[in-house]
């Protein structure tokens, strides 16, 4: 496994920045450097699952393993699924890699007015070059959090 860490400073509230990450109608407007039509179904509470997927190609499915309201979301990647939210058998040798991959959001206060969002990613390292398209989504976020 690989760690990739990557961040932005937001001119918002941690409080701000933490709900709005959590916030399905904005999810799509950051998601998006990873592709168009990007969503999720899921509760974000620890120990419970989301799926991260969009409507032609499918995605993952995460297990809440910590969550710590402003301060941190740790997730674990425990299944693939299907565009339809259905989850697939584990077909090929790059879906078996990235089932056990771990996200972590770190929400750190700055002050009152800014929050460093910090997301570290465990991962194989056949990965690093999707994980690229973190800087433009924390940027997209960024952007949506301060307009």
């Amino acid at each position: 496994m690989k760690k990739l860490a990557y961040s932005v400073k937001i001119k918002k509230p941690r409080d701000f920045v933490f709900t709005k990450i959590t916030d399905k109608s904005v999810y799509p407007g950051w998601a998006k450097a990873w592709g168009e039509g990007m969503t999720y179904e899921g509760e974000w509470k620890e120990g419970g699952h989301i799926s991260f997927f969009d409507q032609t190609q499918g995605g993952t499915k995460v297990i809440i393993e910590e969550l710590v309201p402003n301060e941190l979301i740790k997730a674990k990647h425990v299944a693939m699924v299907n565009p339809q939210n259905i989850e697939v058998g584990l077909t090929d040798d790059m879906m078996r890699k990235w089932v056990g991959s771990e996200e972590t959001y770190y929400f750190k206060k700055e002050s009152d007015a800014e929050t460093t969002l910090e997301v570290v990613m465990m991962t194989d390292e056949v990965f690093e070059e999707t994980m690229g398209a973190w800087p433009k989504a924390l940027q997209l976020f960024k952007e949506i959090c301060e307009a």
